[in-house]
């Protein structure tokens, strides 16, 4: 080995007294050839050779590592070419550089620098720029002042008087900037402060030196006493400052307000035993496990037992014959010819030629392996059983020299550099997991065993079949299951069919066709007057659609909804929005409207979720809205009707649009007042009709009028009932009495300027919306013929307080029915007077405000109606 020739070298060089004892090391020089190839070695020894700047960074690095690694941490980035952990390549590269500096900081602190130094040795100015507070720009600055003024830095109050360092700065850096007060000695006159080589703060040394004093007991307030002179004197026995109660003091620093100092105190005691101490790890010669790391370039976790790895074969290794063997020669009975027991040669024809060919040398022995290398430069052994799984004799037969083989390692020898290997068939696979690497500490075994447990159910699963294979002779017609089908489905065109067994049972059948890529519809077909359970039925059922066979259910079924399918698809407003993402389509539809404000844009696309629809997206105002459109056999079908063409379809879309979805009940978000019910508006009575007409009578009219009237048309038989529990009892509005309905006041009319209710009870009631209480109405007169009731009296505002109503029985004699009923039928002739002569449009409901679909500004384009 080199290391051993060089000191044997050095050893006779001081055997002769040449050279004094010098120590030989083997260390890495993985920094020394980055530093060697760097623009900073190449300035700094631009006559030196390659291999002398390697080494000048070899010695450097055994001096102070701190130092050479601090070289390569510049703005060049070269520091990253150092190999720091095997996972390195995937850290971010701005986070692991952030990351050195860090380390590189807290480690410089933590050692110090030594500013005279840095100026006599220019390499080991790199460590300024990372002193808390001053950075590249302010330590390259303090250099400068120090080499402008040709002198020493001698105290740390120079940095302030000479240097002129900001207060802030110096606050944060006086604590690291060394000073090497004993190198000074006699060559200065100025005062030399022991504690400017030191790691005490200038803030902190008369803490310093009141602990100095007291540990040697003396007396502060006399005329001689001389702190520094007490100082100096426990640097030179520091063991004194173990006596001293630093608890109290730090206590009494407390009291005095400078907060919680125990810390800082037992740091200024530490450095007081010894200053400015290297707290690094000493050096140490590597181990064998390190030096052959350092030489194959190999870690732990790059180079294992278990390992597969290439290996070329640089030779048989052959064990020599001894000489109590040379008797075991073996002949063949068959050819007469002697066998060698160790190589094998079988051509001698007499025994005393195998005894010559012990005797001449020419017997290589018995092969016993295969000798390689590996790309590491560890020399490799196979054994001749691990060369197959199969008997191998010969090794040679099975190798050649120079041949490349993937082998597994089985043993690491380190101290001889070499590694035990098999490439048995067996062993390569692994197929019981004897090689696998063993797992870390923190490995979940218990989240392994789940996994294994959970591929082995999926495996079971899929190889159970879920279906009974079918004899059906058509075309189409594969027995594969739902996976497969899908798999098969994407390379065939839209539109195409496979019909597969289901999973159903024996009598279902699947249909499954392509609406488009990616998207399939499967259709379950039964089947009834099966003669067995592998034949096809007699009759095919899809719902309640009978057909005959499946050529019927393709071209009668599937074909149309294809043929509509693909009219959508090839839509000039067809989107995919992946696979009909409801997100992605609202996203294109606000898109849209941003871009083209003042039209209504539409998109169509397939639905991955519910296959064979399609949704239908607009946008007229405020928000996205997005129905569906159903494929069918007879066309699309959409808001519960069919249309045959898509220019149908969306002619009818355009014009329908604002109409109320068919099925939904507007939310209580909207402006609508209809009652939350689930029944429709009645279609055989009109609402305004009938408020209109109620509104109508003598306001005078009492609560027995009314229950006449009630009488006289069937509805109901409560008098005291408001007219919103009338219409709930009667229509499904709401609850009725004291129920729970959301409504239980029925909204007079908006056109009506007074707020009495429809019908008057017999006590006083507040109208809801209005604060004064209902006025009770006096009896009519005898006179009161029921003409008089088609009249429209306004209330005055005298009648909208409350007045006395005079006790009189003189209704009794009037035939109210008759007259409510011939009221009621003259307001319908009038009704239809004026429908006559107005152009007939739908009256709204008094109940509803707006319709619940209804967009202001209805006249706005459709998208594709801007070229019109």
């Amino acid at each position: 080995m080199l290391i051993e020739d060089v000191k044997r070298i050095v050893h006779e060089l001081d055997q002769g007294q040449q050279l004094s004892s010098i120590g030989v090391e083997l260390v890495d020089n993985e920094l020394a050839i980055l530093y060697m190839n760097s623009k900073k070695s190449e300035a700094e020894f631009r006559d030196y050779p390659p291999v002398l700047r390697q080494a000048v960074s070899l010695a450097r690095r055994i001096q102070d590592p701190l130092i050479e690694f601090a070289q390569v941490c510049s703005s060049d980035e070269d520091i990253l070419c150092l190999k720091f952990h095997p996972l390195q390549e995937h850290v971010v590269k701005e986070e692991l550089l952030n990351a050195l500096y860090c380390e590189f900081i807290n480690r410089v602190n933590e050692v110090g620098v030594d500013v005279n130094r840095a100026i006599a040795h220019p390499y080991s100015q790199a460590l300024i720029q990372y002193v808390c507070g001053l950075g590249p720009r302010k330590g390259t600055h303090l250099l400068k002042i120090l080499k402008q003024n040709n002198t020493r830095l001698e105290s740390r109050t120079q940095l302030v008087t000479m240097c002129h360092m900001g207060p802030k700065v110096f606050m944060n850096c006086a604590g690291f900037l060394k000073i090497d007060t004993a190198s000074l000695g006699d060559s200065t006159d100025s005062y030399i402060e022991v504690l400017d080589g030191s790691r005490v703060h200038p803030e902190t040394y008369e803490w310093a030196r009141k602990m100095a004093v007291d540990a040697l007991e003396y007396d502060e307030s006399a005329e001689d006493a001389n702190p520094a002179g007490a100082l100096e004197e426990i640097l030179e026995n520091p063991e004194r400052l173990k006596d001293l109660d630093l608890d109290a003091f730090a206590e009494e620093l407390e009291r005095q307000g400078y907060g919680d100092k125990h810390i800082t105190l037992y740091d200024i005691r530490a450095e007081l035993s010894c200053r400015y101490k290297d707290l690094r790890t000493a050096y140490r010669s590597p181990n064998t496990e390190e030096i052959f790391n350092m030489l194959t370039k190999e870690t732990p976790e790059t180079f294992y037992i278990g390992k597969l790895i290439i290996c070329n074969v640089t030779g048989i290794a052959h064990r020599r014959p001894q000489g109590e063997s040379y008797d075991q020669a073996i002949r063949n009975d068959e050819t007469g010819l002697w066998q060698c027991p160790f190589c094998q040669q079988d051509n001698f024809p007499e025994l005393s030629e195998v005894w010559n060919h012990f005797d001449s040398g020419s017997c290589p022995g018995q092969a016993i392996g295969v000798k390689t290398r590996l790309d590491n430069g560890v020399t490799g052994f196979i054994p001749t059983k691990f060369l197959s799984d199969k008997v191998v004799k010969r090794p040679e037969e099975r190798v050649k020299v120079g041949m490349t083989v993937h082998c597994r390692i089985m043993k690491i020898d380190i101290e001889k550099f070499s590694a035990d290997l098999t490439c048995r068939t067996s062993d390569l696979m692994d197929r019981n997991n004897e090689w696998k690497l063993p797992k870390d500490t923190y490995y979940d075994f218990d989240a392994e065993a789940a996994d294994h447990k959970q591929e082995e159910d999926m495996k079971r699963k899929q190889q159970r079949t879920t279906y009974i294979k079918r004899v059906i002779a058509h075309p189409s017609f594969h027995n594969i299951n739902f996976k497969q089908a899908e798999k098969m489905m994407e390379t065939m065109d839209q539109g195409d069919v496979i019909i597969r067994p289901s999973s159903k049972g024996e009598n279902h059948l699947t249909v499954t066709w392509k609406v488009s890529d990616g998207i399939y519809q499967h259709v379950d077909v039964r089947e009834e007057g099966k003669e067995n359970a592998f034949s096809l039925g007699a009759t095919l059922w899809i719902n309640s659609e009978e057909f005959e066979d499946l050529d019927e259910i393709v071209a009668r079924y599937v074909q149309p909804m294809a043929s509509f399918a693909r009219d959508l698809l090839n839509h000039k407003y067809y989107q995919d929005c992946n696979g009909g993402d409801r997100k992605k389509l609202e996203e294109l539809l606000i898109k849209t409207k941003k871009e083209k404000p003042t039209f209504i844009p539409y998109f169509i696309c397939a639905c991955k979720e519910l296959p064979g629809k399609f949704l239908l997206g607009y946008q007229p105002r405020g928000k996205p809205r997005i129905e569906y459109v159903t494929v069918t056999p007879e066309g699309f079908r959409y808001r519960g009707q069919i249309f045959p063409t898509v220019n149908g379809l969306f002619r009818w879309f355009k014009d329908h649009y604002q109409d109320p979805v068919p099925g939904i009940t507007p939310s209580s978000s909207s402006r609508t007042r209809t009652p939350a019910s689930i029944n429709a508006t009645p279609a055989n009575i009109n609402l305004a009709d009938l408020t209109r007409a109620v509104n109508a009578l003598p306001q005078n009219m009492t609560s027995q009028m009314f229950s006449a009237i009630a009488a006289v048309t069937g509805q109901g038989q409560n008098p005291n009932a408001t007219p919103a529990q009338w219409a709930s009892s009667q229509y499904g509005y709401g609850g009725s009495g004291g129920g729970s309905s959301a409504y239980h006041v029925f909204p007079t009319p908006a056109q009506q300027p007074v707020a009495t209710p429809l019908m008057t009870p017999s006590y006083s009631y507040t109208t809801p919306s209005q604060p004064i209480t209902t006025p009770q109405y006096h009896q009519l007169q005898a006179s009161t013929t029921p003409q008089s009731a088609q009249a429209q009296p306004q209330p005055s505002s005298s009648s909208r307080q409350r007045q006395q109503q005079p006790k009189s029985n003189s209704h009794a004699a009037i035939d109210w029915g008759k007259m409510a009923e011939q009221w009621l039928q003259e307001k319908e002739a009038e009704r239809r007077k004026q429908k006559q002569r107005l152009t007939p449009r739908p009256s709204p409901s008094p109940m509803i405000e707006s319709t619940p679909m209804s967009i202001a500004g209805d006249a706005t384009p459709l998208l594709d109606e801007m070229d019109r």
